[in-house]
């Protein structure tokens, strides 16, 4: 089962992503995989997002990169 971040999560993990470290799991501290997330054509805005993966706990969560 999957399981989402919650909003004081996603800002630990944005906070990780612009300072260039590794994003480690707010919950378990496990490095995390990152899968870039290609823009959609049905989108009219270009988006850079990606998704993070813990394998070890199932947290999901895509966030906009700057």
């Amino acid at each position: 089962m999957h399981k989402s971040a919650t909003p004081q999560e996603e800002r630990a993990l944005r906070e990780q992503l612009e300072e260039g470290v590794p994003p480690e799991c707010p919950r378990c501290e496990t490095v995390l995989g990152s899968t870039l997330v290609p823009p959609r054509s049905d989108v009219s805005y270009v988006r850079n997002r990606v998704l993070l993966t813990c394998g070890a706990c199932g947290l999901r969560v895509v966030l906009d990169k700057k």
